[in-house]
């Protein structure tokens, strides 16, 4: 848009703002025509709905995101066309959009607002509107249509039935909402060559009352369905939608595909899909049978489960299969679950752990369910701890279903799929796990005995000796090689960290053993360096899409000058707010149910997880679910404080002083080390050093930056998107998707010409 028609426009707001005019679009549209408004289709998405709301009105169903314009004008793309048509226009985004694309001779667009017509004549050009219901409207089409395209009402219900002849010349009555039924129509008006492009919400997929079910008799298919990013329409809706492909002609087979943010990968699926091509990944492509698909997230479960099977050795197992009752909780606190032997309980919402004894239930006993084992097939423990494990849990949360708090319920309980190997397997790992507890009680025994001697230390100056004595003689009780095993395993584990920070513990280590106040230093840069690359990782996610991340900016911003904390000048605190502000936002998309602190339940959509694996890069959710714990925050408050407080110590810290504060710091890395465990294991951070595009896919060398030797070992990792080399990311180990992290941390050649240095940001000079 030229600057004069930008101030022109600005100038125009400021006066309805002020009173001056009114906001009606009607209005709206004579005062852009006297200006002689020229909009490119390219500018109308990021356009409209900046400009309805600021002359009043509401932009959100208005809002054409770009990657569906993109993605919409990419397959039109060589579409043969001479009529099209848009039978939901609003204010012509797509219509515009595949006129560009196919110069198609002459473009329809329906909507049932004079007024948007209006509006929409002013800013697009060349198109044809027409007003009325659109249902009506398509019934009147005398022509059939090239091309098809909308963006349809989400949700809006329609009472009464619509009727569309079948293929057999029989009629058939509809029942659907808004969108579905005009979706019928609509494809029942294109050519048999033409195409329709349709953007649905995931129950066109699945619900009972989906006009999809009668595509058969309409003769309508469905040959591509492309799964848009969760949160494209933020902050409007979270609702994860899909752009559909349909033709007026049945379909054996569709091509089903996840689009990212990434404009390169998108071409390349759009590639795939006209060459009639799989991806090497499903996010890239994938054929199914329409009848069976009803969603991405179902073909990732079932291949989730084939890998599964193969580690395991054998095929799961329905939960009912090998159940002999499964019992809901109830409301009221007379409720009693039936007394029964070998019975799990199984949290029906949240994500606590599935107990085999009703007194470690953590919820209120209507948030769960009874499940008895038939002992002949399986011992409860090993159900239990089963579902406990990461994998389990994961299982749990997929089978769940809900319009707004996902939740399971009798039936989806019998159907959990359970890994079960036989008795004699379950008894073994059931002992192993009896041991692997009796050794963590001996620990916690003595962190206990240990914690007892710091009690009686500081409430009795005068049992100083007596607890040095049992102290000393606990210590002899602690072999050398133990203390040893300890260390070592330290040093292992960070081994597994990235290399900003495992540099840092390697520094630490290698610090002369005497030397505290050197090793206490390095510590607090490791904490530091932690709330630093934490934040990024939350910044990252959040930034990847910023209809979601621009609310949280701002309140982010209000926080920071709350606490007289900035990006600019940016300290521990600073890392500190962003851990615990976005790790708590990401926990309440993980669980969809959050208490605040009145202990009032915060619902959440039911898209939260899939939200977070995209903006998280990650559909395993490892990433967001290790690194947003609030024992995580805790660690980062507490070691800030303790920064805080050394600093403002006044005096000269001797060795002794140095040495205590080493040891307090060690014990928050064995924290930090407990709450992270092995998960550097599945998540690795990368460079690419080099990378081509191959049979669709993205074959990239790339740097494995982890450990603390800066002699990076290299490996080739086949991507469903290509990465920058400048960049840094986050990939799972078998994720074909990566987490591009913002430039607050980089890996690059120091001032000592060493070949590898960490650069953390601090402030803007």
């Amino acid at each position: 848009m030229n600057p004069e028609l930008f101030n022109e426009l600005r100038k125009l707001r400021n006066e309805v703002a002020h009173g001056m005019k009114s906001p009606d679009l009607n209005d709206v549209a004579k005062q852009l025509e006297k200006l002689g408004v020229s909009v490119p289709a390219s500018e109308l998405p990021s356009l409209i709905p900046a400009l309805m709301e600021a002359f009043g009105g509401h932009g959100g169903i208005y809002f054409v995101p770009q990657i569906v314009v993109q993605t919409i004008a990419a397959l039109a793309e060589g579409q043969s066309a001479k009529l099209a048509c848009d039978p939901w226009a609003g204010l012509g985004v797509v219509a515009a959009t595949i006129q560009d694309a196919t110069k198609a001779a002459k473009t329809l667009a329906f909507t049932q607002n004079e007024r948007e017509a209006s509006l929409g004549k002013v800013l697009v050009k060349n198109i044809e509107w027409r007003i009325g219901d659109s249902l009506n409207l398509l019934s009147k089409l005398t022509e059939e249509m090239d091309i098809m395209a909308s963006v349809l009402p989400f949700g809006a219900r329609r009472e009464n039935p619509v009727s569309l002849k079948t293929k057999a010349g029989t009629e058939v009555e509809l029942r659907d909402d808004w969108g579905g039924l005009i979706l019928a129509a609509a494809a029942q008006k294109l050519k048999p060559t033409g195409m329709g492009l349709f953007v649905v919400p995931p129950s066109f997929f699945f619900s009972q009352r989906s006009v999809l079910r009668n595509f058969d008799d309409l003769g309508i298919g469905i040959q591509g369905a492309f799964a848009l990013p969760s949160g494209t329409f933020a902050p409007y809706t979270n609702i994860q939608c899909y752009l559909v492909v349909v033709r007026n002609q049945p379909s054996a087979r569709m091509f089903v595909a996840q689009l990212s943010a990434d404009a390169k990968t998108n071409l390349q699926i759009v590639a795939n899909f006209k060459n009639g091509r799989e991806g090497g990944r499903l996010e890239l492509g994938r054929f199914v049978e329409p009848a069976t698909f009803n969603g991405l997230d179902s073909i990732r479960t079932t291949e989730k489960f084939q890998q599964a099977e193969r580690q395991f050795g054998a095929p799961a197992l329905r939960l009912g299969e090998f159940t002999t009752a499964i019992n809901l909780g109830r409301f009221g606190t007379d409720f009693e679950f039936p007394r029964h032997e070998n019975a799990i309980f199984i949290p029906l919402i949240d994500i606590s752990d599935v107990v085999d004894s009703l007194d470690d239930l953590t919820l209120k006993k209507q948030n769960y369910a009874q499940v008895v084992i038939a002992p002949a097939k399986s011992d409860a423990r090993f159900v239990a701890r089963f579902l406990n494990s990461e994998f389990g849990k994961e299982i749990l949360e997929m089978s769940k279903a809900g319009a707004v708090i996902p939740k399971l319920n009798k039936k989806t309980l019998g159907e959990l799929r359970i890994f079960v190997p036989d008795l004699k397997t379950q008894r073994g790992m059931l002992e192993i796990e009896g041991r692997i507890t009796t050794e963590h009680n001996t620990l916690l025994g003595l962190q206990n005995e240990l914690a007892e001697f710091r009690r009686e230390l500081w409430s009795s100056p005068r049992s100083s000796q007596s607890v040095e004595k049992r102290l000393s003689a606990l210590s002899g009780r602690l072999s050398a090689g133990l203390k040893q095993h300890t260390v070592e395993s330290l040093d292992q584990w960070f081994e597994t960290l990235p290399f900003p920070l495992a540099s840092i513990l390697r520094a630490w280590q290698a610090t002369p053993s005497q030397d505290f106040k050197s090793k206490c230093e390095h510590l607090l840069h490791f904490f530091e360096a932690t709330a630093e690359f934490l934040s990024v990782i939350l910044l990252s996610a959040y930034k990847s899409n910023d209809a979601i991340f621009e609310p949280h900016k701002q309140k982010l911003k209000g926080l920071m000058a709350e606490q007289k904390l900035s990006f600019e000048r940016a300290t521990f605190g600073t890392w500190k707010l962003v851990v615990e502000y976005l790790g708590k936002q990401t926990r309440i998309l993980l669980s969809e149910v959050e208490k605040n602190d009145g202990e009032e339940e915060t619902e959440q959509p039911k898209d939260g997880r899939s939200l977070c694996a995209e903006i998280f890069a990650d559909p395993s959710l490892v990433l967001p679910g290790i690194f947003v714990r609030k024992e995580l925050a805790s660690v980062i408050s507490t070691t800030n404080k303790m920064r805080n407080d050394w600093s403002g110590h006044g005096g000269v810290v001797g060795q002794e002083e140095a040495k205590i504060r080493n040891e307090l710091l060690i014990s928050e890395l064995q924290k930090l080390r407990e709450v992270i465990g092995d998960a550097w294991r599945e998540i690795k951070m990368i460079r690419v050093v080099r990378g081509d595009l191959h049979r669709g896919l993205w074959e990239n060398e790339v740097a494995l930056l982890m450990g603390s030797n800066s002699e990076f070992l290299k490996e080739t990792r086949s991507m469903s998107m290509p990465l920058e080399r400048e960049d840094l990311y986050l990939v799972g180990n078998n994720e074909g998707q990566a987490l591009r992290l913002l430039p607050f941390i980089k890996v690059d050649s120091s001032p000592q010409s060493a070949k590898n240095a960490c650069y953390f940001f601090s402030r803007l000079e």
